[in-house]
């Protein structure tokens, strides 16, 4: 298989694992009548820790791959420029807003968990367009 084809499997498996965690699991979880918010809002913090150990995992693969290729591949630049901007700039205001709630607090301030989902969906979309860019079919002659 071409690197190019092992660049596509990365960028999917990325997409999954977003799809499967940010947009399903944590959705899920805050409609558990039984779980209050703060403990929702505590796990959550745990699962986009875990979430972040695989993504950097996922993007280093993908670095790797594309330090081969060259610079041609922009898209999954721009994914990895999004996942910086998420755990450098969003993640530290979400943060913050839990640990008031958490505390007893009442959130205040700009909906940074909007803005979190907006550059998740542009990632997902980011790493779609990625695998298709790369995938083994794309790179073969027709």
């Amino acid at each position: 298989m071409s690197r190019d084809g092992w660049v596509s499997r990365v960028a999917l498996l990325w997409a999954g694992v977003l799809l499967g965690c940010s947009f399903i699991a944590t959705p899920a979880k805050f409609r558990a009548p039984s779980l209050s918010l703060p403990t929702a809002l505590e796990v959550g913090r745990v699962t986009f820790r875990s979430l972040a150990v695989a993504e950097v995992a996922l993007a280093v693969v993908g670095c790797a791959l594309l330090l081969r290729l060259g610079p041609r591949r922009s898209w999954f630049w721009l994914a990895i420029g999004l996942l910086i901007v998420q755990w450098i700039v969003v993640m530290p205001l979400l943060n913050a807003q839990t640990d008031t709630v958490v505390q007893g607090g009442v959130r205040s301030g700009p909906p940074w968990h909007v803005v979190y989902i907006a550059l998740e969906a542009v990632k997902v979309v980011t790493l779609f367009i990625v695998a298709l860019q790369t995938s083994p079919e794309q790179a073969s002659p027709a």
